[in-house]
């Protein structure tokens, strides 16, 4: 959600998810803005654009098990990684907290065809409760670290009640981010953003702590009625400390790659790809 306030009332640094600020990603008009975000080929800031997303769908080929498995796709956006796979044979189905992008993942569906293969869900992951069990479960992007550290347990937990007993969960995570250690402030006169559809002005600060791992994203923006805040908190995992989450909501670790290569993951590796099965 996003609140306005004066300028004197904003906090000097970004609480970690604070619930006053906190990006709600199930708010219709933020959904309606991120989805903006998603399509724009400009960037992979949200969903990543056209060809990369392919190659990703190429990499998890070699991850998942043989079509016509069924696939739970956890947040799945705009639904262009589903879709992309009902294509190859998968039945897919696609859960978020957004109405914007889940709207926008059925037309996706529909338009190639593949409603049939590709159905889409709107449930949040700390509360979900499909009645049905998958051969494989992707989270891709940075989803699990949108969760404080203990809530990732239990998203794990979750996810890992809905595998079957031979399947397969693939996490995408990240172990570090693009920014020095400290805080990095900054402005910009901006066409839109998540808090408006006008032209504004947006104050942004970012913080990076590497001690405890969190990462805060805030973003203010200056509008004709006031100021409005908006913020991401980012909850990241140090290679070593993997292992012991996925333990924790039930999972055995299988492999560990370097972000999106095939290639064993490193100390160095800022991103991860995780492959895990069900504990025991």
């Amino acid at each position: 959600m996003s609140r306005s306030i004066s300028l004197a009332r904003l906090d000097d640094w970004p609480i970690p998810f604070d619930p006053a600020v906190e990006l709600d990603w199930g708010d219709p008009l933020l959904s309606r803005r991120l989805l903006r975000e998603h399509l724009d080929q400009a960037h992979d800031g949200a969903t990543r654009r056209t060809h990369i997303v392919s190659a990703h769908v190429r990499r998890l080929r070699r991850l998942l098990p043989e079509p016509p498995v069924a696939i739970l796709d956890a947040a799945c956006g705009p639904g262009v990684y589903a879709v992309a796979l009902a294509e190859l044979g998968y039945d897919v189905v696609g859960v978020d907290a957004g109405p914007a992008v889940l709207s926008h993942a059925r037309t996706h569906a529909r338009e190639r065809q593949m409603s049939g293969r590709a159905m889409f869900v709107q449930q949040r992951l700390e509360a979900l409760d499909l009645h049905q069990r998958f051969g494989a479960i992707l989270v891709i992007y940075h989803v699990l670290e949108a969760f404080p550290r203990r809530q990732q347990v239990s998203v794990l937990r979750r996810l890992a009640r809905h595998l079957t007993d031979d399947g397969v969960i693939v996490v995408e995570m990240r172990t570090r981010v693009d920014q020095p250690e400290g805080r990095i402030a900054g402005w910009e006169v901006a066409p839109f953003s998540l808090l408006s559809d006008k032209p504004h002005l947006v104050l942004s600060d970012s913080w990076w702590d590497e001690r405890s791992r969190t990462y805060v994203l805030r973003e203010t923006a200056v509008l004709p009625a006031g100021i409005a805040t908006v913020q991401t908190t980012s909850a990241l995992t140090k290679l070593d400390d993997v292992e012991g989450l996925f333990r924790r909501g039930g999972l055995t670790v299988m492999a560990i790659h370097d972000g999106w290569t095939r290639f064993r993951a490193t100390l160095l590796s800022p991103s991860l790809l995780v492959v895990a099965r069900r504990a025991g």
